[in-house]
C-alpha cells in the first residue's frame, strides 16, 4: 500500500539526491577545511532531508500526506482510508532519518 504515486516518489528521489550532494559537499569541506560552526547543523539539515526524502520514496510513504491523511496518486488528492498505518510508517520514516543524520553528523565531526 502507498499514499503517494510514482510521480511523488520521482520527486522525492530527486529531492533526496540533490540534498545528499549538498551533504556530500558539507561534508568534504568539513573533513579538509577549518569547519566554522554553522558547517555542522547545516550537515545535519541536509543528511536528514537527504534521508528522509529517499526513505519516503522508497517506503511509499508522504509524512506531509500522512499527517494531512491523505493519498496523493496521479496528481489526484484523495481521502485517505489506512490512516494508522501511514502514521505508525511515517513515524519510523522520521526516527530512521534523524538517526541515521545524527550519526552521520557526529562520524564526520569526529573525522573533522
Amino acid at each position: 500500500m502507498a499514499n503517494i504515486g510514482e510521480k511523488e516518489r520521482s520527486r522525492l528521489r530527486m529531492t533526496g539526491w540533490v540534498a545528499l550532494a549538498c551533504a556530500l559537499a558539507l561534508a568534504a569541506a568539513a573533513t579538509f577545511h577549518q569547519a566554522p560552526w554553522w558547517l555542522r547543523p547545516a550537515l545535519f539539515i541536509s543528511l536528514w532531508t537527504a534521508a528522509s526524502a529517499l526513505l519516503q520514496a522508497r517506503e511509499q510513504t508522504s509524512i506531509l500526506l500522512a499527517a494531512r491523511r491523505i493519498r496523493r496518486i496521479d496528481g489526484r488528492e484523495e481521502p485517505e482510508r489506512y490512516v494508522i498505518e501511514f502514521r505508525g510508517r511515517a513515524r519510523m520514516i522520521q526516527r530512521r532519518s534523524l538517526l541515521v543524520a545524527a550519526l552521520l553528523t557526529t562520524l564526520v565531526t569526529l573525522l573533522g
